[in-house]
């Protein structure tokens, strides 16, 4: 499992261990496009899709790429479902944002040596 420890300072320190930043972006593209139409599932999408975003948009810009093509790869050759739900999130997605995402998972799927167009980026 890819998770990183965290230690959370109290009296003597509590150990949590918290998803991988990457995989954590992925997962929330995958959940945003399962939430509900109801109005509060509406937001929670929006919201996921807002998280996800930005963290990957982050990692990018601080030039982990190959994490984020190594947890979209994981997620889309897990199968049809799963890429239809990446998918459906990132039609959803800014245009400007988008394109600078899709770039930075092409960068990064280029450079841990697959096609890019393997994963419809």
């Amino acid at each position: 499992m890819n998770l990183y420890a965290l230690i959370i300072l109290h009296d003597a320190g509590v150990s949590v261990n918290v998803p991988a930043p990457a995989r954590f972006a992925v997962h929330k593209l995958i959940i945003a496009s399962r939430r509900l139409t109801s109005d509060d599932g509406t937001a929670k999408s929006r919201k996921d899709r807002l998280q996800a975003a930005t963290l990957m948009e982050t990692m990018i810009a601080q030039r982990q790429d190959e994490a984020i093509a190594d947890a979209f790869m994981e997620a889309w050759d897990r199968g049809p479902a799963w890429r239809e739900a990446i998918q459906t999130s990132l039609r959803q997605i800014d245009a400007k944002q988008l394109e600078l995402i899709r770039a930075g998972i092409r960068q990064g799927i280029e450079a841990l040596g697959h096609a890019p167009s393997d994963y419809d980026c």
